[in-house]
């Protein structure tokens, strides 16, 4: 995994918004590495890191950001659960959607 201390400091330059959009960037990627069936090594980082990028999220946070963490952190845990692959593919682009939501940056119909 990247440099934490690296990854802080950049995640935290951006505007609220931006690092919500990169939150949810991180978790259409996890979506897509499940999907296409990335080694489990990969997706557990990925999963490390953006629990890190939630934790990071501090003056964000809600009480849906924070149950967004607690199950990222609770599939790192369990991981690799093949039979899952669908389920965990599925909630990251929800939770990926939901970011884009709340940090205003999708587009609206």
């Amino acid at each position: 995994m990247r440099d934490l201390r690296r990854l802080r400091e950049r995640y935290l330059r951006d505007e609220g918004p931006v690092r919500l959009g990169n939150l949810a960037s991180s978790l259409l990627r996890l979506s897509s590495w499940v999907r296409m069936g990335h080694s489990n090594e990969a997706v557990i980082d990925l999963m490390r890191e953006i629990a890190w990028l939630m934790e990071w999220s501090g003056d964000l946070a809600s009480v849906e950001l924070v149950n967004m963490q607690r199950e990222i952190c609770r599939w790192r845990r369990i991981w690799p659960v093949e039979e899952a692959r669908s389920i965990l593919a599925f909630r990251a682009l929800q939770m990926s959607n939901r970011l884009l939501e709340l940090s205003g940056l999708s587009a609206r119909p």
